[in-house]
């Protein structure tokens, strides 16, 4: 990121304000969408992998990036079974151990679940 200019106002981020939650984000989402920014800002390299073959695939068909906190930390693949959505999450790098991002992401999870019309509680999760 060194030597690339971004543009952000100093008194609309306060330190501190970052709140205890993990966001499954659509890879089309205008975080997402700029890769190369992307790459510069988290650090590492994402791709939308839908239309890679599958075996030169390195996240999954439709891994979606994983917001925990103020960072990317990592992906997310969903797929509904029968009646039940199974989620795989992969990071980047250590997996977060505090008790507060496992809640925050079975919280995403559940709001998914219930968003596709799924019963509460038909999930399952794959770390």
């Amino acid at each position: 990121m060194e030597g690339v200019p971004y543009l952000w106002n100093r008194d609309d981020w306060q330190p501190g304000e970052v709140a205890e939650r993990a966001r499954i984000l659509a890879p089309f989402d205008p975080l997402i969408r700029d890769r190369q920014r992307f790459e510069q800002v988290w650090g590492w390299r994402y791709r939308f992998e839908a239309y890679v073959p599958e075996l030169r695939r390195e996240r999954g068909y439709y891994a979606m990036p994983l917001l925990w906190r103020e960072d990317v930390i990592g992906w997310a693949n969903a797929k509904i079974n029968g009646e039940r959505l199974h989620v795989g999450i992969g990071t980047v790098g250590k997996r977060p151990r505090a008790k507060a991002f496992r809640l925050a992401v079975e919280a995403e999870v559940e709001a998914m679940t219930t968003f596709l019309g799924l019963d509460s509680g038909a999930w399952e999760l794959e770390w």
